[in-house]
């Protein structure tokens, strides 16, 4: 991913589609295992079957973004549809992979990540390649982040906790070295919160080397 800039976050209430959402690394093997998400082949659009979630999303002509989900949750099914505004940043929106979902020693890689059944993390792809984080509460279908930007390939998500990572636009330190801010922020009930900030130094030809940054990232959730 090229460099970005961390823009504010705000909330916003979605519309119904019917009605009118400086680490030291420690060296560990990375587990791999499967990609978690339905596959995508075409990346206009985004289609997710688990066995009690189905989602598809795709964009408007308007340039917004369409979700249409059925979850099972609190005992009951919920079929709902939502739309929210996209940017129109680019003309492809869905990523192959966006998410970093670290669980233990291992971390896998998907396109969206659900929070207790009900808040979607949904990276997009935004202006000059960067990713553009929307989260979206399914329930109550309402964006409570909107257009939140990492530099970073991947979002990183602690599992354990719903912990997750983004970077500012780095700075050069020399000819071969970045200076990433890292920001962790942490998903409570249906609100986010900015937990710390983190330096980091990565080799400019390693900065979107997965390994290095899942060390980084574990680093960074275990500290």
């Amino acid at each position: 991913m090229k460099n970005a800039c961390l823009y504010t976050f705000f909330v916003f209430t979605t519309i119904c589609c019917k009605n009118a959402i400086k680490p030291a690394i420690a060296a560990r093997e990375v587990k791999r295992v499967r990609v978690d998400s339905f596959p995508v082949n075409n990346l206009d659009k985004l289609e997710v079957k688990e066995p009690n979630f189905y989602l598809k999303a795709s964009k408007e002509k308007n340039g917004g973004i369409c979700l249409k989900y059925h979850y099972h949750m609190k005992g009951r099914d919920t079929y709902k549809e939502c739309r929210f505004q996209y940017f129109d940043y680019s003309n492809v929106v869905f990523p192959d992979t966006s998410m970093g979902i670290i669980s233990g020693n291992a971390f896998r890689q998907s396109n969206y990540y659900l929070v207790r059944d009900s808040i979607l993390i949904l990276p997009l792809i935004g202006m000059s390649n960067f990713l553009s984080i929307y989260i979206i509460n399914l329930e109550s279908q309402r964006v409570l982040v909107n257009d939140l930007r990492t530099s970073l390939s991947l979002v990183w998500i602690n599992e354990k906790n719903m912990d997750f990572l983004i970077t500012d636009t780095p700075s050069y330190i020399d000819d071969t070295t970045y200076l990433y801010k890292v920001n962790k922020y942490k998903i409570e009930g249906t609100e986010l919160t900015f937990v710390k900030e983190y330096s980091a130094h990565l080799s400019i030809n390693r900065k979107d080397d997965l390994e290095v940054n899942y060390k980084m990232a574990r680093r960074f959730f275990l500290n």
